[in-house]
């Protein structure tokens, strides 16, 4: 068959994923649920595990999505290994005579199966999909009511065979100078300038699931007009876990490699199997039964997994020197070298790893449109089935669609004792903090999410400081923002856990080979101090202030955050876990009027 287009491997876990409108080659399309995944991801080479990821999310394991193989000579590839997809919107617009219509009417498909063709303007002109659509937060989305909206002003309603045609007043761009008219029954051209108004069409949502093929009855939430390729026609809802011993250590992986034998046989039989899998990998026996039972261990405590115990468990591999050896043919894949902070940081950092090997599962396991929906790894089947979060599958599946990146970072862990000194000795934070702590309960209640966290004043030091240093890291090293990723670590003591605050900093890439360690270089102490100095240096002023210093944490809307603005603090979403929220400039340099000072000190004056 031939492709509708391409997209890559890592993009189908996030952004072009199941239900995200994707613009190809061809046209407009919709990437289909996972039941019309299963013939191409059955192959046993793209099955993937994280035991730690599966445990939080109800799986047995992940699926990489499937990398269709191409036919040499031609564009065609096999028809097995690839991603189905849907046709949506399924209404589309002449370029030439601007008629409006779908698939038979009145427009056909065209010779290679995928573009449609005008049939009044010939069959050399091939239509483009229109741009709204009608969404609502809960993931339904729907075609916009073309027909509807152009006799909703006709006393005699829509007529039997509508001519639908886009008009534009040529006054301007402005969406009030287009309008659609029917020129079948002659009602007048109604104007597309209220389109996006609340309650302009349906207040009853509809709850159609093209990538599903079906209809969900009894949604409550308001449909939204939206435009097709807006930022907010989807939000994935992407959990993720860094492979960290035991999970990542050689050993481990020979486990996970064989257990489909291994979880099938009975208990008696099982040293015998691992005995000759340890003569077949050339491996001391003993070494697999304690990794077997590591993974036994792992399985049984499946309910007990949470994402800030995960987050613990990882903040304590990042805190601790490891260099674990091949074995059997298999590579460890978390390296990390500790290292001592350079003297002029000691001060603000008891902590710095050399991550030079690490390895990143991201599951997808939902989405949401209109609004991004904030939900711990724990909790996401749950708001599934609430419908709180779109479904990937009408029912649920043992397994969900991932992609693995390999690479390289640099971890900083904050010294505890001098972020509470500094919260002692600055007692007007409290009052910022708590500002920016309401505006963000409010707005999960109004949009019906329960927080699994409090917004404090060392997760603002500790966000804001990771997104000062990637964009710091892009400027002075070479990478690009978008190709840095941060990795937070940030809780109150609870319990067995003692409090984190630290970030991770990292790259990588879906390659089995990962990055090639510039950035682990760069907790070479010489060059570190420099790169964390110069990052202060250029918190200190902003190309909005005084406007953005003095920016009254209050009014941040939805954003969230205190002093931040797109010329000192935010990144693209990409790689920020929080959606470039919860982030303010002065809790590393201090406020304009000098009320409090900042964790690395106060402001340099004109």
């Amino acid at each position: 068959m031939e492709p509708l287009g391409t997209v890559r491997r890592s993009q189908l876990v996030s952004t072009y994923s199941i239900g995200a409108i994707i613009d190809l080659e061809k046209g407009s399309f919709m990437p289909m649920g996972l039941e019309d995944w299963e013939g191409a991801t059955r192959q046993f080479s793209l099955t993937i595990s994280e035991a730690r990821l599966q445990a939080q999310l109800g799986v047995t394991h992940f699926r990489l999505p499937p990398v269709a193989a191409a036919i040499p000579g031609t564009r065609l590839v096999e028809e097995k290994p690839t991603v189905p997809a849907v046709r949506f919107p399924l209404w589309h617009e002449c370029p030439k005579c601007h008629r409006i219509g779908t698939e038979g009417s009145p427009f056909e498909l065209a010779a290679d199966g995928s573009r449609l063709n005008c049939t009044a303007c010939g069959k050399s002109v091939n239509t483009n999909p229109v741009r709204f659509v009608v969404a609502c937060r809960k993931g339904h989305i729907d075609e916009f009511p073309w027909e509807w909206w152009a006799h909703r002003n006709h006393k005699a309603g829509i007529c039997k065979r509508p001519g639908l045609y886009l008009q534009s007043m040529g006054k301007s761009a402005a969406l009030a100078d287009l309008s659609v008219v029917c020129k079948a029954c002659g009602a007048p051209p109604v104007s597309l300038g209220d389109a996006f108004s609340p309650g302009s069409v349906n207040s009853v949502c509809g709850g159609s699931r093209p990538w599903l093929y079906d209809r969900q009855s009894g949604c409550d939430a308001m449909p939204r007009v939206i435009q097709r390729g807006a930022s907010n026609a989807y939000f994935p809802v992407v959990a993720s876990a860094l492979s960290i011993p035991p999970v990542s250590d050689a050993a481990f992986q020979i486990i996970e490699e064989n257990w489909l034998t291994l979880g099938a046989v009975a208990a008696e039989a099982v040293t015998p199997v691992l005995e000759s899998i340890a003569a077949h990998f050339d491996v001391a026996c003993e070494i697999l039964t304690a990794a077997y039972r590591e993974k036994i261990k792992l399985d049984g405590g499946a309910d007990q997994y949470t994402d800030s115990g995960s987050r613990a468990e990882e903040y304590a591999a990042l805190s601790s020197d490891r260099h674990d050896q091949p074995l059997g043919g298999h590579v460890p894949q978390f390296q990390n070298t500790v290292l001592d902070p350079p003297a002029a940081l000691a001060g603000w950092f008891d902590v710095i790893g050399a991550v030079s090997r690490l390895r990143e599962v991201r599951a997808l396991a939902g989405f949401s449109r209109i609004e991004p929906y904030p939900v711990s790894a724990e909790r996401i089947a749950h708001e599934v089935t609430e419908g709180n979060i779109a479904p990937l599958s009408k029912t649920p599946r043992s397994w969900l669609p991932a992609a693995e990146i390999r690479g390289e970072g640099i971890f900083l862990r904050f010294r505890a004792e001098a972020i509470a000194r500094w919260l002692k000795d600055n007692p007007a934070i409290k009052a910022r903090v708590a500002a920016l702590e309401s505006r963000s309960a409010a707005i999960a209640a109004e949009r019906g999410y329960t927080r699994d966290y409090t917004i404090t004043a060392p997760l603002l030091l500790v966000h804001s400081f990771a997104h000062a240093l990637i964009r710091q890291i892009s400027i002075d090293c070479g990478y690009s923002s978008s190709a840095l990723r941060e990795r937070l670590y940030v809780a109150e003591p609870k319990g067995d856990h003692a409090a984190m605050n630290g970030l991770l900093v990292y790259t990588g890439s879906p390659d089995s080979e990962g990055s090639l360690g510039g950035l682990v270089r760069l907790a070479d102490p010489a060059q570190l101090e420099r790169i964390v100095q110069q990052t202060i240096r250029s918190s200190q002023w902003c190309g909005s202030d005084p406007v953005c210093l003095e920016g009254d944490p209050r009014q941040s809307g939805d954003r969230i955050s205190g002093a931040a603005c797109h010329c000192c603090l935010l990144v693209p979403e990409t790689s920020c876990e929080k959606f470039n929220r919860e982030l303010d400039r002065t809790m590393l340099v201090g406020d304009a009027d000098g009320r409090w000072q900042g964790y690395f000190g106060t402001r340099e004056q004109d």
